[in-house]
């Protein structure tokens, strides 16, 4: 390798001067080429870099901060008006798509910024230049094409004259006599020896090859009819059965009554014309087989439906009777992948039949890129093994090339005649090492897809499992939030009146009071109020965690609001007349609710009972029910607002409980539905409350899709309210009822 073939011009159009530099670094640990690189930050400069240094290749990063990466493709290729854009896109986007978006606006080769090494960095730039200079040669080729066309042309018109003033056939058919008169050389072109030809039209039709004879009389017929001149080009067979082609021109003569007497014409040998333009357009139709394998290459990712196509195409263009590919195992053993095969010969893929299309040196062979091409089996040097093998596969002759992965062996693009010896041709063997060497790419390119595609899926996993630790994370702190909370209810709420009963007994206990029976009797008391408010706060927490353990087990009935606030303030009379509280039932008609009645009726007395704690004496405590047919553009602070448009069915009951006590802080209103939240710490010492009664409250109403707030002013009191959703009749249950 010479020095200009190891030196590389490489563009880079990124905006960071950080990748740059990383991407230098890398370029610099390839010691196979000798890399000139040229630097822009935006995409307008490197569009203008580009028409001035004309480099090798571009890393092209796709966020820029004057375009993206496929507008600088658009932008590139009307600038150059090429389709070979030898340009390698780098993103640090995860979307499968941008490969085929990037591949269609003319990029060569697509990397993700995490995923470059030196390696996939010197594969990507080597392959996107080469892919470039495939492209360039088809293009130049079908320049050359046209221009063989071109001059083939001039050379035809050349030899038509040249065979009008020389060598060509002449003949004279008198229409009135059918006597048919040929020159010397006509019967040289028919294969007639001097003289041979007998002069009738039925020896002559017979000369016509049987496919041709309707068109050639068609022609014949017109060109008398319409008084125009015959040019027509045929197939003719000789007396010792060769086929050769002849193009015929003449002209009929009429007598004065219009009636045709006589056609003159000449003929002449075009087989030379017919094999160059049967050569040419095979040429044609091989460059354009190759044009479309490097289109579908570019424009698909799916290696298999590559190969399958590839395999097809190859049968169906060379009309040969199998076409497979072979891919070699780790221990050079392998198996036929793909296949196409007629359906008179056996199938090797289909019936997993063994098939090693060579030996060990063979494998010498193929890896220094060389191919074996054998037109019969039986006159190729091969052992007697390797015939028999490849007689059991009904093989005759064959035709096979290496396919490369990177520079190591990966598999055989192999051909199969079954049906006789064939002499393959040196532009089947060229069309076959093309399609080999696309297959190469399209292998790599699918290579680089995949590894793609597995980042992209452990990054995936790799957030879910970042969002299951963050799940468990959460839930952890939860835990220990609970878990602080209980301390703090056996430091606070437990080892108080704990500590008290302690004392009252430890005294009792000691006989200190035993000529005091005031002071005893006082300190039985402690005892005993301690003990009951240790049980009233077992009892809570103990209802609320069943509350909490049960959300989905509510047993609900229809029964009467009226009756339900009646039973509750009944219930809660004796504690009212002690604390010198009134209890009002205020206007509440007979309304149909569809409840937990024990639940609900929970929830009324516990908040009675702390109206009642709060209340002054000779106060009085007002509870109401009413029907709310539309839903309440709530104004002030409660629980859970994100709750209210859940509540199914239109019509609401609300109860409402309200108090003439010192009121609560606006800035509580949030809070006290919470577990051990009061107003104020001492509540639980001199009102005897637990904190937990108004979060049961809440897990209740909740529970019945409903909603739980508190409306206050300080000096004057508060109200607590609860909603509940509530079907229109009996036969209509509200959503998420059991």
């Amino acid at each position: 390798m010479d020095t200009n073939d190891r030196s590389r011009t490489i563009l880079i159009v990124e905006d960071s001067l950080t990748y740059r530099s990383k991407l230098r670094d890398y370029l610099s640990q390839d010691n196979r080429y000798n890399y000139i690189i040229l630097e822009t930050e935006t995409g307008a400069e490197g569009l203008r870099q580009y028409r001035i240094a004309q480099p090798d290749a571009i890393l092209l990063d796709y966020v820029l901060p004057d375009m993206n990466g496929l507008e600088f493709l658009q932008a590139l290729q009307q600038q150059i008006k090429k389709p070979d854009l030898p340009v390698v896109l780098l993103t640090e986007y995860d979307k499968e798509n941008l490969a085929n978006l990037a591949i269609e606006c003319g990029a060569q080769q697509y990397l993700s910024k995490s995923a470059v090494t030196t390696e996939n960095l010197r594969l990507s730039l080597h392959n996107a230049i080469k892919q470039g200079e495939l492209l360039r040669q088809v293009a130049e080729l079908q320049i050359q094409n046209q221009r063989h066309l071109k001059v083939l042309n001039q050379k035809e018109e050349q030899l038509r004259l040249a065979l009008a003033s020389a060598r060509m056939g002449i003949w004279d058919w008198d229409l009135l006599t059918g006597q048919i008169h040929w020159n010397r050389e006509h019967e040289e072109l028919f294969g007639f020896t001097p003289g041979g030809f007998d002069g009738t039209y039925e020896t002559f039709d017979l000369c016509i090859h049987p496919d041709d004879r309707a068109r050639f009389h068609e022609q014949v017929v017109k060109s008398i009819e319409t008084h125009t001149s015959l040019c027509h080009q045929f197939r003719i067979i000789w007396p010792d059965g060769n086929t050769h082609w002849i193009e015929t021109r003449g002209e009929a003569y009429f007598n004065d009554a219009g009636q045709p007497i006589r056609t003159i014409g000449t003929v002449v040998n075009i087989d030379e014309r017919q094999q160059a333009q049967q050569l040419l357009q095979t040429q044609l139709d091989r460059q354009r087989l190759v044009l479309d394998m490097t289109v579908r290459i570019r424009q698909s990712l799916d290696l298999e439906e590559i190969l399958q196509t590839t395999v097809d195409e190859v049968q169906q263009f060379l009309q040969i009777e199998r076409v497979l590919v072979y891919k070699f195992l780790p221990d050079w053993s392998g198996k036929a992948i793909v296949e196409s095969v007629g359906t008179e010969w056996c199938d090797i893929l289909t019936h997993d039949r063994v098939y090693r299309p060579c030996g060990k040196s063979a494998i010498d062979h193929f890896q220094q890129g060389c191919i074996i091409a054998n037109a019969d089996i039986y006159t190729a040097e091969l052992d007697d093994l390797h015939i028999q093998m490849l007689e059991s596969l009904q093989i005759r002759a064959n035709l096979a090339v290496p396919i490369f992965k990177r520079d190591k062996l990966w598999g055989l693009l192999i051909a199969h005649h079954c049906s006789e010896p064939r002499a393959w041709q040196a532009s089947e063997i060229e069309l076959v090492k093309q399609l080999a060497s696309q297959v190469s790419i399209a292998i790599q390119q699918a290579n680089l897809f995949a590894q793609a595609q597995t980042e992209l899926t452990q990054r995936k996993q790799a957030e879910m499992t970042l969002q299951l630790l963050n799940a468990e994370l959460k839930q952890h702190r939860a835990v220990e939030k609970l878990k602080d909370e209980f301390i703090g209810i056996v430091s606070h709420e437990l080892r108080t009146p704990l500590t008290s009963m302690q004392g009252a007994l430890g005294l009792l206990a000691m006989g200190l009071m035993d000529d005091e029976p005031a002071q005893m009797k006082q300190m039985i008391e402690i005892a005993s109020n301690e003990t009951e408010r240790l049980v009233r706060l077992v009892n809570n927490i103990l209802d609320l965690d069943k509350l909490d353990a049960d959300r989905q087990a509510l047993a609900l009935e229809w029964c009467d609001a009226h009756n339900l606030l009646k039973q509750a303030i009944d219930v809660m009379t004796g504690s009212a007349a002690a604390a010198g509280v009134d209890l009002v039932l205020e206007d509440c008609p007979s309304l149909q609710i569809f409840v937990s009645p024990d639940r609900i009726l929970q929830t009324l007395t516990n908040l009675i009972g702390n109206a009642i704690k709060f209340s002054t004496p000779n106060s009085a405590i007002s509870i109401s029910a009413a029907t709310l047919d539309e839903r309440i553009p709530y104004s002030s602070t409660r629980v859970d607002t994100s709750q209210l448009n859940s509540s199914s069915g239109s019509r609401q009951i609300r109860f409402a409980v309200k108090d003439c006590g010192r009121g609560i802080p606006a800035d509580k209103l949030d809070t006290i539905f919470g577990r051990f939240q009061q107003v104020d710490v001492s509540d639980s010492r001199d009102k005897g409350g637990t904190g937990l009664g108004l979060a049961i409250c809440k897990s209740i109403v909740e529970q019945h899709q409903g909603l739980i707030w508190a409306e206050s002013t300080l000096g004057q009191g508060s109200t607590f309210f609860v909603t509940l959703p509530q079907p229109m009749n009996k036969n209509l249950l509200p959503q998420g009822t059991l």
